[in-house]
């Protein structure tokens, strides 16, 4: 029996147009999101979240930089 790598979570896309960073007077920090869809949101984040949505944004930055420079070609 195969092990299936297909997503089951469904997930929410939403179309972000601005963003904010958020502290609190106890050193915690957030993101504020403004989206279009959803309005705005904020998520709570600590150091080990800021390194993933680091890594997370420069995978989505190279994939769209690829993807520009095939347009071009």
């Amino acid at each position: 029996m195969g092990i299936s790598l297909e997503r089951t979570t469904q997930l929410t896309t939403v179309t972000v147009t601005g963003s904010e960073t958020l502290f609190r007077p106890d050193g915690r920090a957030a993101i504020q999101l403004d989206t279009r869809e959803l309005g705005t949101i904020a998520f709570e984040v600590d150091q080990l979240a800021i390194d993933a949505l680091r890594r997370s944004i420069a995978a989505a930055e190279t994939h769209l930089r690829q993807s520009k420079d095939r347009a071009r070609n």
